[in-house]
């Protein structure tokens, strides 16, 4: 087993901007390899609404969008199981999806893919009494961790 455990996650647009912004690759080489890692035995997945909200959001020289475009085995398409999470998940929590945002909103997607695989989440959203992802997965029993949470429960160290 070694350094990575058999766990699996499904990670947040927001974690993968943070471990950008936080944990720049020139300066964490081994960090992303781990990643890379992960991602290529299929245990770091994310809902394809997350590359669309990088998609959008990024320039198309930005260094996240062609690391993901890089490992997009990551991306997952949504099935009839995933759909049907988002459906209820949405029916229970009309305020999780941002009516008043412009394009693609993966939070939803997030937490429907984490439900029909049986994986954590990772999120640099806060726990509040809003309809964070953080609060949504606790009312599902999926256990959701920040990226710091996520290299202590890996024990990673850089």
């Amino acid at each position: 087993m070694g350094l990575f455990k058999d766990f699996f996650y499904c990670i947040d647009t927001s974690s993968l901007i943070d471990l950008k912004r936080t944990y720049p690759r020139n300066i964490f080489p081994s960090l992303w390899e781990n990643f890379e890692k992960l991602i290529s035995e299929g245990r770091i997945i994310a809902p394809r609404e997350v590359l669309k909200e990088l998609e959008q959001y990024a320039d198309k020289t930005d260094v996240l969008l062609k690391w993901v475009k890089k490992n997009k085995k990551m991306f997952k398409d949504l099935d009839e199981a995933q759909l049907q999470h988002v459906s209820n998940i949405l029916s229970n929590h009309p305020n999780f999806a941002n009516a008043g945002k412009q394009g693609p909103h993966a939070d939803p997607f997030i937490v429907a893919l984490a439900i029909s695989e049986g994986c954590s989440v990772i999120t640099q959203e806060s726990q509040t009494k809003a309809d964070k992802i953080p609060d949504i997965c606790r009312k599902y029993d999926i256990k959701s961790l920040s990226l710091i949470g996520f290299f202590t429960e890996q024990k990673w160290k850089f």
